[in-house]
């Protein structure tokens, strides 16, 4: 088992050195946000925040790593920072998760994992429509961590 995991983590390893390279990730200050979930409200709310993210991050771009088909087909319409979105399979995110969860510390800060069944999110998923928390929330403040992120249009006063 921890042999195994290690092996996925080398592949997820091999495959974020990729998308780095491809995407000039620390150069151009560019975040890869992974959308492993199916779930298409959860992931809209990813997608439609994903300039505040960028701007409370100081980030210039993004690279979204779906297995969605919906989010690739449909991206380009919540940011012009988006520069690429790009299908992955549930294996390659398996081993991305791996080499995060193992290599944690020596890991890129520009990484996120948009996912509430991933290793914070399945305690995030068990917070939805508790207390009038939604997915949107969920995703603004417990997975992108925007500390002053507020609901647009949604009165705070």
């Amino acid at each position: 088992m921890i042999i195994k995991t290690m092996i996925n983590a080398l592949l997820g390893r091999r495959r974020w050195m990729k998308i780095k390279r491809r995407h000039n990730v620390d150069k151009g200050n560019v975040y890869v946000i992974a959308m492993p979930d199916a779930d298409r409200e959860f992931n809209e709310f990813a997608l439609r925040n994903i300039d505040v993210f960028l701007n409370y991050r100081k980030g210039n771009k993004a690279v979204v790593l779906t297995t969605d088909e919906w989010v690739v087909n449909n991206s380009s319409r919540f940011s012009e920072r988006i520069i690429s979105a790009e299908r992955i399979t549930e294996f390659d995110y398996h081993c991305y998760y791996c080499y995060h969860c193992y290599y944690y510390y020596g890991f890129s800060e520009r990484f996120v994992a948009m996912s509430l069944r991933g290793k914070y999110g399945e305690r995030l998923a068990l917070a939805d429509k508790v207390n009038g928390i939604n997915k949107e929330e969920l995703a603004c403040l417990g997975l992108y961590i925007i500390r002053n992120w507020k609901k647009v249009g949604v009165s705070h006063g």
